[in-house]
């Protein structure tokens, strides 16, 4: 993965339920969690990973891979995405 393909990471607010207010990506590079307020003024996040196993149908390679729960404040969600993404890059799922 390079520097272009991370910046051409589009998050789908639509299909998420939620407006993106924070990116944060893993130390590889592979996982993003994007934070968000839903529109119960609730927060939450989802993680998306770089997978390129279908790239050459789809022309894609982020594909989303969890979501987090529903959080009273920003700063839960914000904490929660990041242990989850710090997980998952040490036990070797991306």
């Amino acid at each position: 993965m390079n520097a272009n393909e991370m910046d051409q990471f589009q998050f789908p607010s639509e299909a998420e339920g939620f407006n993106e207010l924070i990116r944060e990506f893993s130390p590889s590079g592979q996982l993003v969690a994007v934070i968000g307020v839903r529109p119960d003024k609730t927060y939450t996040y989802t993680i998306y990973f770089w997978d390129t196993t279908d790239y050459e149908y789809s022309g894609a390679g982020w594909a989303p891979g969890g979501r987090g729960g529903i959080f009273s404040d920003l700063d839960t969600a914000v904490s929660e995405a990041k242990i989850e993404l710090l997980a998952r890059s040490r036990h070797g799922k991306i």
